[in-house]
């Protein structure tokens, strides 16, 4: 598996690219949820990687990448390590979409890193993970993280995480992977981001932006949604039907096809 060394840390990544060799391509930067990895955006590459070069890694603290040196993750801190990442590959630019908690890294990545940033594709994200729905309560995620770790946490709440026609094995599937990351990561993570309220950045992220909103989320629910769509300058906001929180694992191929005919729009504007 490759691997980069980035101020001493270790950082799992992949790239996929079956574009035509001959062209010059945008890159496509993927990055995951709290409890995840590289390999929840799997299905999205088959589709992606043809028209563009995909770039994926594990987050910090998650999968095979290392956790922060002092223990304590910082939003300014996460989104400073895609900087990280793409200076090692020599990337000036790239499209990030970003999943959940990835969105909100990716948020605050647009926001510190506009010259880095083509364009920002969000999926179930939110500017202020505190503000869930009443069907979520983020003192018994710390419990069933703390008690039960995260395999058990990612398989909780499993009627706001995913739509009714999901499949046993998908929600199966999609908790097994958290087992790659310490629920000491994902608290420390979730510790960080429910105190963080970005709704004072949103008027200063200039990318053109894609909101990406499951009308049944409970996690990122459509007032953040609203709030996104209304206050990000260049700003447009999609919704699904029938899908839940996790819609990137759910519809794959739907949300990676309208990424890309987003990408393109902005790529010829």
């Amino acid at each position: 598996m490759p691997y980069l060394t980035l101020n001493g840390s270790r950082f799992h990544y992949h790239w996929d690219d079956y574009t035509e060799p001959w062209r010059s391509k945008s890159v496509v930067l993927l990055h995951h949820a709290a409890g995840g990895n590289l390999h929840r955006w799997r299905s999205w590459v088959p589709t992606l990687a043809r028209h563009y070069k995909v770039l994926r890694f594990d987050m910090r603290g998650h999968a095979g990448t290392d956790g922060p040196p002092d223990g304590h993750f910082t939003l300014p801190g996460l989104a400073a390590d895609i900087t990280a990442v793409l200076d090692s590959l020599g990337i000036d630019k790239v499209h990030v979409v970003g999943a959940s908690a990835g969105g909100i890294v990716s948020l605050q990545f647009a926001h510190d890193f506009s010259d880095r940033t083509h364009s920002l594709s969000l999926v179930a994200s939110t500017p202020k993970l505190a503000q869930m729905g009443a069907a979520i309560d983020a003192g018994v995620w710390r419990r069933t993280l703390e008690e039960q770790g995260t395999k058990a946490w990612l398989a909780s709440n499993s009627k706001e995480r995913f739509g009714p026609n999901s499949k046993p094995e998908l929600v199966e599937w999609y908790a097994s992977s958290g087992e790659k990351t310490a629920s000491d990561m994902v608290l420390g993570l979730q510790g960080c981001l429910l105190a963080q309220d970005l709704t004072s950045l949103l008027p200063q992220i200039y990318a053109p932006t894609l909101i990406m909103a499951s009308n049944q989320d409970e996690i990122t629910p459509m007032e953040a949604q609203y709030l996104m769509a209304e206050n990000i300058p260049n700003a447009r906001l999609k919704t699904f039907d029938g899908v839940g929180h996790n819609m990137k694992v759910e519809i794959p191929d739907i949300l990676a096809s309208t990424v890309i005919d987003f990408i393109r729009n902005v790529e010829t504007d």
